[in-house]
């Protein structure tokens, strides 16, 4: 709730205008009834024809100036809840990148999106309606208790009576509803999570023929989401004839009473009119506030759950006083004692490591599934803090280098290729907006990738679907290597980034990135032997622990983890044994 009052603080001076124009609203709203009681009474009871013309045209232009004040204050209601959405959507997506994956996981990709989405949704939809109907509601309640007074006050208990009634039936009805709004949203949360398991895991599904199993895991999370709804609904379902109710009771009330004082002449019949019509649009306003309010408890509690994501405190962050990395050091990237522990694990995945990547030199980590291979380069982007240790970006600890600087400095290629919905040329000038075609077209030539570019009808215009979902997983592993290329980093690191390509391709993207990369440090992550055999040192791990350093012929004599390796991978001539 305080994002939306900081906000709504910011906004003050939109705010206090759309009040003044729900007041001129309400005005104007109970003239209606003010000048049709003076027609009955000056005009259709004498039968003075003039005078009912002036006071009808004065009620038409009465309902013409009230319905254009409406008609502004909708045009800014409405501008109003697309600023909050706005608001609230900036916010969350500048959390979102400030997070660490570790706190980013533990809300869920699934949850995230839903309060991006359908959580801001709410909000919007509930601020507009909040500011159309319930804003002028106690306007119009106050104003036509006074005025009902002001004709009779014996009927103004009436109207005093019918809201009293209404109180009381909104009352035990949010006291029984509140709690089931405030769970449709988790709800949501589960469903989206479902349908998203469901379209990214098709090929899973069909290839495994778990379809059935699929359709009932989403049918009972749909129907669970459903009984929630159904249940809300039927707890409303009681307040429209209630309400409707109350308000023949009130009319019927005004008539019997209103009556009897036109007999003893107290008052005139058109007032009875009035009174009749101020106690309708109360108990209507009324009503329609009920309605929107219903929102209310499900609008708070999407405001609990985006506040829950901005609250956060990062774990990762800038420090106070912040250094810049020595760009002539040609120890790009530094690991002394580094050893790191994941979350609730009882072991650490790294420990005690140390190595060197030198500028101009290529240095390759290879290992066995869970060795920790994947876990050093994201530590060396810093996506997780280190326990203990040091990791060093040219002679600077990265932690007290700003987090935009470490980035700008190393050129990423992540273990899964992935891209963006746009156009190829789009995603290669993701790290360097201003690249011209001649640099895309240099990276696309280094990474292997231009033959395939050229083929396309548009070329570096060619469209690119969601994830890439129209290349092939070679294809999509050279755009990303060629997207890293045109960034140019004294660092870069590849994440397992050749497994897709042929052993053709993997050769020759590697001639070429060894000829054009003398002036920065490369980091090759693999589990191919045959991708890092010509790498200037070769860092084994074996259970998060160094179990070797050296060159490929170095590490065949001294390093029995390589070895193996190698001996399941490569023949005796391949591994150049012979």
């Amino acid at each position: 709730m305080k994002y939306l009052i900081q906000f709504l603080q910011s906004k003050k001076k939109m705010l206090a205008f759309i009040i003044l124009l729900a007041l001129f609203q309400s005005f104007g709203t109970l003239m209606v009834p003010y000048f049709v009681a003076k027609i009955i009474d000056k005009g259709i009871l004498e039968k003075n024809v003039p005078v009912i013309i002036s006071i009808g045209l004065q009620m038409l232009a009465a309902a013409g100036i009230t319905a254009l004040i409406t008609l502004w204050g909708s045009y800014l209601c409405a501008d109003l809840s697309a600023l909050t959405g706005k608001y609230m959507r900036e916010k969350l997506f500048d959390k979102s990148q400030q997070l660490s994956i570790k706190e980013f996981n533990h809300i869920g990709t699934a949850s995230m999106i839903t309060r991006a989405t359908g959580d801001i949704t709410v909000i919007q939809q509930t601020m507009i309606m909040i500011t159309q109907m319930v804003l002028p509601t106690p306007l119009i309640a106050v104003a036509a208790i006074v005025m009902t007074a002001g004709i009779s006050p014996d009927l103004v208990y009436i109207p005093l009576t019918g809201m009293l009634l209404f109180f009381i039936v909104i009352f035990f009805l949010f006291k029984k509803a509140s709690p089931i709004s405030k769970t449709i949203q988790k709800r949501v949360d589960v469903v989206n999570r479902i349908v998203r398991e469901s379209i990214v895991g098709i090929r899973v599904i069909r290839a495994f023929d778990n379809t059935e199993y699929e359709k009932k895991r989403s049918d009972d999370t749909f129907t669970e989401y459903a009984n929630n709804v159904i249940r809300l609904n039927r707890t409303f379902a009681a307040f429209n004839p209630l309400v409707w109710a109350i308000m023949g009771l009130a009319m019927a009330a005004v008539v019997w009473f209103g009556g009897d004082l036109v007999l003893r002449q107290t008052i005139q019949i058109g007032s009875i009119s009035a009174v009749t019509e101020y106690t309708i649009m109360t108990l209507m306003f009324l009503m329609m506030s009920a309605m929107v309010l219903v929102y209310i408890p499900r609008m708070t509690a999407c405001l609990d759950r985006i506040q829950e994501v901005l609250d956060i405190n990062p774990e990762i962050a800038d420090a106070t006083e912040v250094c810049e990395a020595d760009t002539d050091n040609q120890n790009k990237i530094t690991f002394q004692n580094v050893t790191f522990t994941y979350k609730g694990a009882e072991e650490p995945v790294l420990e005690d490591m140390n190595f060197l990547c030198e500028q101009g030199k290529t240095t390759a980590i290879i290992g066995g599934t869970g060795s920790g291979k994947s876990t050093v380069a994201a530590l060396m982007l810093r996506l997780y803090d280190i326990q203990k240790g040091q990791i060093l970006l040219e002679g600077k600890d990265i932690r007290d280098i700003t987090q935009h600087e470490l980035r700008e400095r190393i050129s990423y290629v992540p273990q899964k290729a992935f891209l963006f919905s746009g156009t190829i040329a789009d995603n290669l000038r993701m790290g360097k907006k201003d690249a011209t075609i001649e640099e895309l077209r240099k990276a696309a030539e280094i990474a292997q990738a231009d033959s395939f570019i050229n083929s396309l009808e548009a070329g570096y215009d060619s469209p690119v679907a969601q994830a890439g979902i129209n290349f092939s997983g070679g294809q999509k592993q050279r755009l990303c290597i060629a997207r890293a290329l045109v960034k140019k980093a004294p660092v870069y690191v590849f994440d397992d980034s050749f497994s897709a390509l042929d052993f053709k391709t993997d050769a020759a993207l590697r001639g070429a990135l060894k000829h054009e990369m003398r002036e920065s440090a490369v980091v090759i992550i693999a589990q191919r032997i045959s991708t890092i055999m010509d790498a200037d040192q070769i860092i084994v791990l074996d259970a998060g622990s160094i179990a070797g350093v050296g060159t490929h012929q170095e590490l065949l004599k001294t390093c029995s983890v390589y070895k193996e390796i190698a001996d399941s991978q490569l023949t005796e001539k391949e591994a150049g044994r012979v």
